[in-house]
């Protein structure tokens, strides 16, 4: 391999994973990188480029149908699609019609795709060689390069073998195909910025910068975590109830207490109506279900939520546990009230842009009142904020 440096393009619509790249890999290569398929296109028709990388889920042109492009204004340089999901459809496509080199899956580790960038920049190397090299010499390194791929999609199908094995419906498939991406980008941010803080000489500013960007990643991911395990156990019909006597009075008291720092920190208004007296307060239920029912509905509320208050109401009325969580957020369309309490259903694309979570929230909300034997409603407007009321019956 030449001593000069490589020129390497790396596509990624998410501005971190693009930061995190460029500065694992500047001393080593020219890095050049663009936050969409169209800039990275007008850099190929700028630049001379040695390796293109390119993540999968963009918006307009997806990485399979960017490389695919390259592969015909670019046919001697080597591709590497990087993607936070498994879907063997997609690979199968990148294989088979944008010729790639290579298949990385999101969190990537530096070793790892060091290896991998350095091995595509060989056989970028040899193949130039090959015009020099008598036919059959060309053709034995052209079997040996598609023996490397064959053995790469063999790999691949193993890997989604097993996954599809331990998914038992269409709907866990649809579910890791679709969420995966979301899971890996706090776990990319976690590791990207872990190693940013070993750089010498870091100021103080940037510690705390770095180190908030991992505390955020990390208490993201642990929501993600705790939706899938609940997701799974709904779908396996891994119920568990443990039905115990509380005082719910109490228990509002303190989800008040531990949200009223989180609107402060928005600058929002938090409003605690406790129409349950302590002497009527003790009641059976399952506390797990209702701290989950009620936190999420509370975390949408805050989060959907920049100006005016949110405010949560309790009270019971025979036998009958009542409250309303309302906001003046962004509200839902009457379109997609009925479709809300769906899993992965958000309210459309720019909100998911906009917004984190992985449209699980509500659909665990449903599916637990529902177990205790309850119903919630929604009544929306958009613009003007959100009422979420649910019932639960609650034993003396």
């Amino acid at each position: 391999m030449e001593d000069a440096k490589y020129s390497i393009l790396y596509v990624d619509d998410e501005h971190n994973n693009l930061k995190i790249f460029k500065n694992t890999f500047r001393r080593e290569y020219n890095v050049f990188t663009a936050i969409s398929a169209k800039e990275g296109i007008n850099i190929l028709k700028n630049k001379k480029i040695n390796t293109i990388l390119s993540d999968q889920r963009m918006p307009e042109m997806t990485g399979v149908d960017f490389l695919k492009y390259t592969l015909k204004t670019h046919p001697d340089i080597n591709r590497i699609l990087i993607t936070g999901y498994t879907d063997f459809n997609v690979i199968k496509s990148a294989i088979n019609e944008a010729k790639i080199y290579q298949y990385i899956q999101k969190p990537w580790r530096e070793n790892d795709l060091s290896s991998t960038i350095k091995e595509a920049l060989k056989i970028y190397e040899l193949e130039k060689e090959n015009k020099k090299l008598p036919e059959n010499l060309k053709i034995a390194n052209i079997n040996f390069a598609n023996t490397n791929i064959e053995l790469i999609e063999a790999a691949k199908k193993i890997s989604i073998e097993k996954t599809k094995a331990v998914e038992s419906n269409r709907l866990k498939s649809v579910f890791l195909s679709n969420l995966s991406h979301e899971i890996r980008t706090p776990m990319n941010g976690i590791i990207g910025f872990a190693n940013l803080l070993q750089t010498k000489n870091l100021s103080s500013e940037k510690n705390k910068k770095y180190t908030d960007i991992i505390i955020d990643s990390s208490e993201q991911l642990l929501k993600i975590i705790d939706d899938i395990i609940e997701i799974s156990r709904f779908e396996t019909n891994q119920i568990e109830f443990n039905i115990e006597k509380i005082n719910i009075s109490s228990f509002f008291n303190d989800i008040y207490f531990y949200y009223k720092a989180k609107t402060d920190d928005k600058n929002i208004s938090f409003v605690f109506n406790n129409k349950i007296s302590d002497d009527k307060s003790i009641f059976k239920t399952d506390e797990a279900k209702l701290t989950r029912i009620t936190k999420n509905l509370l975390d949408n509320a805050i989060k959907f939520t920049d100006n005016g208050y949110v405010k949560i109401t309790c009270k019971i009325i025979n036998e009958v546990l009542i409250v309303e969580i309302i906001d003046t957020g962004i509200g839902i369309s009457e379109k997609m009230q009925p479709k809300i309490f769906e899993s992965f259903r958000q309210e459309d694309e720019n909100h998911t842009r906009l917004y984190d979570g992985l449209g699980l929230g509500l659909a665990i909300v449903k599916e637990n009142i529902k177990i205790l034997g309850g119903k919630i409603q929604v009544v929306s407007k958009k613009g003007k904020g959100s009422i979420f009321r649910f019932k639960i019956p609650v034993k003396k």
